[in-house]
């Protein structure tokens, strides 16, 4: 009985340490791929290290309840964690873990590459609490929680993005396409593209509405956090197919010191690329594509955010906030500091 005993422990540490790791397909596609894992709905809490080296993700779930906590996630392709709710609805807390190395190696810019990535569309709920953790050298993404059906609350995590990279617009903390969000406490630093591909790296961001497929994401707090270095600090782009919406967004950005350094971004967004008038690049502290969004009591600083200026011979709009009643409708904004 004590040898029983032993070999199930030690079975046990192997696992939680990642040395026997097999990539199992989830059913999960992305780019026409069956998507494999190291973990497939685990039971209990995931914690150790997970090194998913020759997988698409570390671990997945789509359905019931789970828990990552004290984890190291590391060397999957396209995902960290995946809480996917195309299956049954699904509950996942990742607390206080480490996600990192994400993506291609070297990092590219293929489209994929996200630490933590909860989404539901079709009628399952996915939710969770994504708190505690540090996120760092992903491809495009570090926190994403998309879709109509999903709800989270992420909070005190460090989200650390490449810096100026020319390659990929990495976004730190996406709410999109739907998705309820409470974003706070977290710090987000170094989302900054300098390629010409008409695009901004945001720092922390809502999107969604029609002119991107999908919903409205409406109702996100984006609160208390800490943004440093990214083209767009908070970036709130919710598009009719014409213009800003014209039913209410009512997302709020408040209470958030938000930084940058430098002008870096050279090819603009969907509004100002190729515009000489508005500027070959685009940076601002905060941008607003919505209706009734609150922006109040944000610190903004920096010269990549006081004036627009040059990089090279390339003209960079920049601005504390952008709210713009040509592309937002009803912004209040407040108390910018």
């Amino acid at each position: 009985m004590i040898r029983f005993c032993l070999v199930i422990i030690l079975a046990c540490l192997l696992t939680a340490a990642g040395l026997a790791a097999t990539c199992t397909p989830t059913g999960f596609v992305r780019d026409s791929i069956n998507l494999t894992a190291v973990l497939i709905n685990p039971v209990g809490t995931v914690s150790g290290e997970v090194d998913a080296t020759g997988c698409n993700i570390g671990v997945y779930y789509n359905t019931g309840h789970g828990t990552v906590s004290d984890a190291n996630i590391h060397s999957a392709n396209y995902f960290g964690v995946v809480v996917d709710g195309s299956v049954a609805a699904v509950k996942v807390d990742v607390l206080n873990s480490s996600v990192h190395d994400i993506g291609e190696n070297p990092l590219n810019g293929d489209q994929h590459g996200v630490a933590i990535y909860y989404a539901a569309y079709d009628g399952n709920s996915v939710s969770g609490r994504i708190a505690g953790n540090t996120v760092w050298h992903y491809q495009k993404g570090g926190i994403v929680v998309n879709g109509p059906d999903t709800t989270a609350d992420v909070e005190s995590n460090v989200v650390k993005g490449q810096g100026v990279v020319d390659y990929i617009a990495q976004n730190g903390i996406q709410a999109g396409w739907g998705a309820t969000a409470k974003i706070m406490r977290n710090t987000v630093t170094g989302n900054a593209y300098s390629g010409a591909n008409c695009a901004s790296s945001g720092g922390i961001i809502a999107v969604g509405g029609p002119l991107y497929g999908f919903p409205y994401t409406t109702g996100t707090q984006i609160v208390g956090n800490t943004v440093v270095n990214n083209d767009v600090g908070v970036y709130l782009s919710n598009w009719d197919l014409s213009g800003p919406p014209s039913t209410a967004t009512n997302i709020k950005a408040i209470d958030n010191v938000i930084t940058n350094d430098a002008l870096t971004n050279i090819s603009g967004n969907e509004y100002t690329c190729g515009d000489p008038t508005t500027g070959g690049g685009y940076q601002a502290g905060v941008s607003d594509v919505g209706n009734n969004d609150k922006i109040i009591d944000n610190t903004i600083s920096g010269a990549g955010y006081a004036t627009s200026g040059f990089v090279g011979a390339i003209p960079v709009y920049a601005i504390p906030v952008d709210a713009s009643t040509t592309f937002t409708n009803r912004p209040k904004v407040h108390a910018t500091k």
